[in-house]
């Protein structure tokens, strides 16, 4: 083989080499990465270089990794940069970045160098070739390990395409005016976790959306020009956020220049006061954030939040809601758009039912609320049933003992149930309620694990539709033999829920007997009237002695009802005793005061020579009554003692009795009448039954 064969043989070696090589790494590059999409995931693989990328990629995330150094190079295996519309490169060590390192990026908009220690000067060049690059809209500058922001910092950005710019967590000091005004352009300016204390605006009419949350500031920001009180350098700013400040106040004059504010956070700052009329300069506020603030003896004044557009609320502070709320009943009156409720730390654990339920009743609209460690005591149920419309209840560590399906019955669209932390024990059985909703969560309740929460229990550990939140976390606090043990571990077999009862033991051994004593309970109470009359003729024929002659204590023994009390005084008494001189026996009148009833009605027939009895449905359905026709009978049979009956109205058939039956068909009677004409008959009639 001569020398030029063995040239191309050689070359040919190199070339199947390198092919190999190459075939080799794209395919550890594959298994390194994570394709979704266009987008590819290289983070937290400890890699030291850009591994080949797919064609069609047009995002990169490479964060967590090791890349020192970033030229233009390092993306050498990017085949078509012109695609790659995102690049995050968070925390990859990078000391060194070049001029150029992203200049065939042509259309990226996205860009994050977060987490890494560059230069201020590369960081000034880059920043500057922002100017020429009309796609990147992005600029993430996070946490750039005490990157030192100087006057020069921006001074290349002349005329920048950049709209949004993040420089958290950089301990920045002083952002001055002359830097704000190489941002004119941007519509979001993130500048959380700093050391401002003050920022001076210039005219920036783009700004939507501005981050202050973690800075020392003592105040709001100046938004107006120094021109007129009313004239704002912020003109289109809908999105403030001053959370975790140092601000102690605020009022109306705070947002006069922030007419387009539809957002506004100051949560974590030291507030004591949200006065009336804040909101009246904010037309368009959609939401209003003043958690978690701690204030000396905090105060909302009745109408702080006077406004058609406030959607979302969210309001916490240290204090007994008693003195927070100066009106209980106007504090929610005047927010008739309110969606959102979060109410974090109030204390309403001396809140009345009504004064709770008159607190929130005037948010008919609500879709979420929240009550986060309000020490509420009470059933939701007094301050949720003209809730309709909520889908989401968050009551989480409070001191809620009570709850079931009929307290939530109002709220058909409820999807998200949050009541951990809190003193439930025992639930009333819920389970088409639980199995309605998606999400729920009664973790870490002192749950007492007997057969009264068996239902909660078989539900936990056979539901299919409901997502659970923290399941490892559902626990027993009682009976101590099942302290600390998870739900899920619990078993009862069904004697064990359903022992047999005493009256079951009863029942099996001593039913036949049961059935006796019942049935001869029946007949006893049926005959009541019977034996009572027997007894009293027995303790009579034993006791009574017949006293001679015509002697009688009574003319006539009336036997009435007491409805019928009326017509005996009315019309009986008056007729016979004063217009006859007859001596008649009435039981209001003439019993012995102290006696049995029983001895007053057998001593006062036996003492008396006729016996009246004054017929009504009343006397017929009374058991006295029917004693007293029982004792006459007998009088009756045994002495011949004369027996006048007197029908007051009809007898209905129902109250017919098989003793009054009788009587009836036995015995001559005379009817009452209405008229005049029968009245002088019916009494002509009975004076002759009389005697008189």
């Amino acid at each position: 083989m001569d020398v030029n064969g063995i040239v191309i043989m050689c070359w040919v070696l190199v070339f199947i080499i390198l092919s190999q090589e190459t075939y080799v790494k794209a395919i550890r590059d594959n298994h390194v990465c994570h394709e979704s999409g266009t987008c590819v995931n290289c983070s937290n693989r400890n890699l030291s270089y850009v591994p080949t990328l797919p064609e069609n990629t047009e995002c990169l995330i490479f964060e967590n990794n090791t890349l020192p150094n970033v030229t233009q190079g390092t993306f050498s295996n990017v085949s078509k940069p012109e695609n790659m519309l995102q690049l995050h490169l968070w925390h990859n060590g990078i000391t060194f970045l070049s001029k150029y390192a992203f200049a065939g990026f042509t259309h990226l908009k996205y860009l994050d160098l977060s987490g890494n220690k560059v230069k201020n000067d590369e960081i000034k060049l880059l920043l500057g070739s922002t100017s020429s690059n009309n796609h990147l809209k992005t600029l993430k500058l996070n946490s750039m390990m005490n990157l030192l922001i100087q006057e020069d910092t921006f001074s290349l950005m002349n005329e920048t395409q950049l709209t949004a710019i993040h420089l958290m967590d950089n301990n920045i000091r002083n952002f001055s005016q002359s830097i704000l005004k190489k941002l004119l352009n941007i519509r979001t300016l993130v500048l959380d976790i700093n050391l401002l204390q003050d920022l001076q605006f210039p005219e920036m009419v783009n700004l939507f959306e501005l981050r202050l949350n973690r800075n020392r500031f003592y105040r709001v920001p100046n938004f107006c020009s120094t021109d007129t009180d009313s004239s704002s350098l912020v003109p289109n700013l809908g999105h403030l956020q001053l959370n975790y400040n140092k601000i102690s106040s605020i009022t109306d004059s705070t947002f006069q220049c922030l007419r387009n504010l539809t957002h506004f956070g100051i949560e974590g700052n030291f507030l004591s006061l949200i006065p009336n009329g804040v909101l009246s300069r904010t037309p368009n506020i959609i939401l209003f954030n003043a958690d978690q603030n701690t204030g000396h003896k905090a105060h909302i004044e009745p109408r702080a939040f006077i406004s058609q557009t406030l959607q979302i609320l969210e309001i916490g502070f240290d204090g007994a809601a008693q003195s927070i709320f100066v009106s209980i009943s106007e504090t929610f009156k005047h927010s008739p758009n309110l969606t959102t409720l979060e109410i974090n730390y109030i204390d309403m654990f001396n809140l009345s039912d009504t004064s709770l339920s008159k607190l929130l009743l005037p948010l008919t609209n609500l879709r979420y609320f929240k009550c986060y460690m309000c020490q509420i005591k009470h059933d939701p149920i007094v301050f949720l049933e003209n809730k309709h419309y909520l889908t989401k209840i968050d009551l989480k560590s409070n001191e809620i003992k009570t709850v079931s399906g009929d307290t939530f019955r109002n709220n058909i669209f409820l999807k998200k149930l949050y009541l951990s932390r809190n003193k439930i024990s025992h639930m009333k059985e819920s389970k088409e309620f639980l199995d309605k909703l998606e999400v729920v969560d009664l973790s870490m309740n002192p749950f007492v694990c007997d057969c009264e929460l068996q239902w909660l229990i078989s539900w936990f550990q056979s539901n299919r539709h409901t997502r659970i939140s923290h399941p490892n976390r559902y626990t027993c606090s009682s009976p101590s033999k099942l302290a600390g043990t998870h739900m899920a571990n619990i078993k009862f077999t069904y004697r064990q829920c359903h022992p047999f009862s005493t009256m079951e033991w009863f029942g099996m051994i001593g039913g036949p007997i049961f059935l006796v004593i019942v049935i001869t309970s029946v007949v006893i109470y049926r005959n009541r009237w019977n034996i009572k009359h027997y007894i009293y003729l027995m303790r009579k024929r034993r006791n009574y002695m017949p006293v001679g002659g015509d002697i009688y204590a009574y003319d006539a023994f009336v036997a009435y009802n007491q409805d019928d009390s009326l017509w005996i005084r009315v019309h009986l008494i008056p007729v016979l005793e004063e217009g006859h001189n007859l001596k008649l026996c009435v039981h209001e009148r003439d019993f012995h005061v102290g006696a049995f009833i029983n001895d007053n009605i057998v001593n006062c027939i036996g003492e008396s020579k006729q016996i009246i009895l004054i017929m009504s449905n009343a006397f017929a359905t009374s058991g006295w009554c029917m004693f007293e026709l029982k004792v006459a009978l007998s009088k009756h049979i045994e002495d011949g003692t004369k027996v006048i009956l007197i029908i007051l109205e009809k007898i209905q058939n129902r109250n017919m009795s098989k003793s009054l039956k009788i009587l009836m068909e036995t015995t001559t009677y005379i009817e009452w009448t209405e008229d005049h004409a029968g009245q002088d008959l019916f009494w002509n009639k009975l004076k002759d039954a009389l005697g008189i």
